[in-house]
């Protein structure tokens, strides 16, 4: 087996791997997969295979390392320069960004020019929306939305429109009515305007890789090492990806870990890595198992828990690290009490743990209310990851669709965006008849105008037009004469936006202009790390790091806690963890539960949450939770009962561990006597309601005038519900 030499020079660094560690990091040829347990030091062994291959004779222009995230990305290359300035020549970059820049340097083999716009969310929601409308088959029950999704799900999984439509036949996979008409002429209009959305850089490089061998040959020339890291988030497209990229050499370096597999609903697919040796018969298998961030107590508990699921590569995560403290389990009266519980706790540790070292997990985003209250009352600062990103303010979408009109000016959705923005009289009807001259001349909008202000007969809408199109031939101008760093305030003056904000939002204009100068300074400061850098890079830039939708600018917020999904925390770590709702239908989740390999997919969810911790983690749940006007009633997650009894303390001493137990602890007691004055029912009562069947009741109050029952029902738990909606029976 051959192996990387390791020069003196490069002695200093090797030697901080473990000797699994190194065995990675020195392999040379051929394919080999590393499975890396939670806190194995996996970016480690990459940036040190990519020096290692630098110092053995290896062009840097010939590694190419994929990430999925910027920040993972950024992450990498900031270590590589730790270790060699000669990194700075490999490509590190995600799989959208690589992408995009295959994309521009073969634009022209895929029939587009090389400054086509990059579609958001919203731009793709918009030219959907314009498809639907010149359709006259399309059933209202779905929405321009559904669409969009059936497409991105199609894109995901690499299907042409014409493949969506073998599956509509076929019944094979769910779409709206006629999604792949739509779908081809989605991806029409896209061609039209020059432009891509976010799924089709990985698609549309697909298709060239395929159907281009000039491409693809090219490519595998150039790149002769790959890196993949978190190989087990791959989709399909991902993968065929991958694939058509290696040259005969095979020279694949993968590593991820399918224990922490957990994004299924974005197409990925561990099989991708647990198969890895099956699709690659000659390929290495390594396995780091040493856990370097958590305490030993963490590491047995989420050992424990992960070796439940069937479908995993065996290995077993390990540490050396100090036992530290049992992990700590709560159940609570309802939702409230769990957010004071977390906030108290909270309070009273920061002497020995900052806010900012916290953080704080759930399953879903509407659990979020509840802890945001608690931490207000108790004068606790918090951020909640992934909240409205700067770049989704209207603000400065409006200035990005100039921007992008600037560089590109055949993308329509930018067109329609700014030509009434400021209001300039230009309404619909003066629009539509802009589209039908575009139309019928086989033009952009934009470069409809000029033929509309030279027909004399078209006075009244030329008259509409000529200062918006003014405006942009000025803002042209600027584009060629004026330094990147300037062509804001040279764009707010020529269309008079902060006018527009005052006479608009005149309460809110001060912080919108105050948005638009962190714009402005966000691109100084792109013009002074990339110098000569043009507006499209920049646009670019922004474009591919707003679609990466698990990271912001600020990361982490410095002074206070930290709130998120337990899909956002991978990736990241803290001091200290609370994971709220640790019941059955929040996690796992209500719509796992029948799903075997959904539970297993849950179980993971729940591994990285545990596994974020370094000291101290703490588990909550509470015996009801409101939900409008009803209460419901879970019982304590039945992952609770996998992790050993003796790693997990309760507020009133140690939990078996046993599912009986755990179950028994959220059982709400039922008084079989006693009731309020007047009650329709005493506590205790068995009842019956249409829809839910029989149940008992077990609190019952009276509100503004009428009678409120809490039942525990058979079939759904705890509910909270009008007295007049039931009929008390024997027993």
């Amino acid at each position: 087996m051959e192996e990387l030499r390791v020069p003196e020079s490069s002695r200093a660094y090797f030697e901080k791997l473990n000797a699994v560690q190194r065995q990675a990091a020195l392999h040379y040829r051929g394919p080999l997969v590393v499975f890396a347990g939670a806190g194995s030091g996996k970016t480690r062994i990459i940036t040190t295979r990519i020096a290692l291959l630098i110092d053995n004779q290896v062009m840097p222009s010939q590694i190419l390392a994929l990430t999925f995230t910027n920040k993972a990305a950024g992450e990498m290359k900031e270590r590589l320069l730790r270790l060699s300035p000669l990194t700075r020549g490999c490509l590190i970059a995600t799989f959208h960004s690589a992408c995009a820049r295959w994309l521009r340097e073969f634009s022209l083999d895929l029939g587009f020019h090389s400054d086509f716009s990059i579609y958001d969310d919203k731009d793709s929601l918009a030219a959907v929306k314009l498809v639907l409308e010149n359709m006259a088959n399309i059933d209202d029950k779905y929405s321009p939305q559904d669409y969009l999704q059936g497409i991105n799900k199609a894109k995901i999984y690499g299907w042409s429109p014409e493949e969506v439509r073998q599956r509509e036949e076929s019944r094979t996979a769910f779409f709206p009515p006629h999604c792949a008409t739509v779908y081809y002429k989605y991806q029409e209009a896209l061609a039209k305007n020059n432009a891509m959305d976010f799924n089709d850089l990985l698609m549309n490089m697909l298709l060239l890789l395929r159907n281009k061998q000039n491409v693809r040959e090219t490519l595998q020339n150039r790149y002769r090492f790959m890196l993949v890291d978190e190989y087990q988030d791959t989709n399909p497209t991902q993968f065929a990806l991958i694939s058509l990229l290696l040259n005969r050499d095979k020279n694949l370096f993968v590593v991820g870990d399918d224990d922490q597999s957990i994004y299924s609903w974005r197409g990925a697919d561990p099989s991708n890595i647990l198969n890895f040796k099956r699709i690659f018969s000659e390929a290495r298998e390594i396995k780091l198992e040493q856990n370097y961030r958590c305490s030993g107590t963490i590491v047995q508990a989420a050992s424990a828990l992960i070796t439940k699921n069937k479908h995993r590569a065996a290995k077993l995560l390990w540490t050396e690290n100090p036992a530290g403290s049992p992990i700590e389990y709560e159940l609570l009266s309802d939702g409230e009490m769990e957010a004071f519980a977390i906030a108290e706790r909270i309070k009273a540790e920061k002497a020995s743990i900052p806010w900012h070292e916290v953080a704080v997990f759930y399953r879903t985003n509407a659990q979020s209310r509840q802890l945001e209250e608690a931490l207000r009352r108790l004068n606790i600062p918090y951020r909640i990851y992934g909240s409205l990103r700067f770049y989704d303010r209207a603000e400065i979408k409006d200035i990005l669709a100039y921007f992008r009109l600037l560089i590109n000016p055949n993308d329509n959705m930018a067109f329609h965006r700014v030509i009434n923005v400021p209001p300039r009289q230009i309404g619909k009807m003066a629009v539509e008849a802009v589209a039908a001259t575009a139309a019928a001349q086989g033009l952009s909008l934009l470069a409809t105008l000029p033929k509309i202000l030279e027909d004399p007969r078209e006075g009244i809408l030329a008259r509409k037009l000529s200062k918006f199109y003014r405006s942009y031939e000025k803002l042209r101008e600027s584009l060629r004469t004026a330094p990147l760093a300037e062509l804001l305030p040279s764009l707010l003056q020529i269309i008079e936006y902060p006018d527009f904000l005052l006479k608009k939002h005149p309460e809110q204009a001060a912080d919108k202009m105050a948005n638009l100068h962190e714009l402005g300074t966000a691109i100084s400061e792109f013009a002074e790390r990339t110098p000569g850098a043009s507006l499209a890079l920049w646009l670019q830039n922004v474009s591919l790091r707003e679609e990466d939708h698990n990271e912001e600018e600020g990361a982490v917020a410095a002074a206070g806690a930290t709130l998120m999904t337990l899909h956002s925390a991978k990736g990241l770590e803290f001091t200290r963890v609370y994971i709220a709702g640790v019941e059955d239908g929040l996690i796992p989740h209500s719509n796992s539960l029948n799903d075997k390999s959904a539970i297993e997919e849950e179980r993971r969810l729940f591994y990285v949450g545990l596994t974020r911790a370094h000291q101290k983690v703490t588990l909550l749940a509470a015996v009801r939770r409101r939900i409008y006007q009803q209460w419901m009633s879970n019982r304590p997650s039945r992952f609770l009962a996998e992790i050993p009894g003796e790693l997990l303390m309760s507020r009133s001493g140690r939990v078996s561990g046993t599912t009986s137990t755990v179950a028994a602890s959220a059982a709400p007691a039922a008084s079989a006597s006693g009731a309020s004055r007047g009650a329709p029912f005493n506590k205790g009562s068995m009842v019956f309601h249409a829809t839910f069947g029989k149940g008992v009741v077990e609190e019952i109050d009276q509100a503004f005038g009428s009678w409120k029952a809490v039942v525990s029902f058979r079939t759904v738990g705890q509910r909270k519900i009008d007295a007049s909606f039931l009929k008390q029976i024997s027993g």
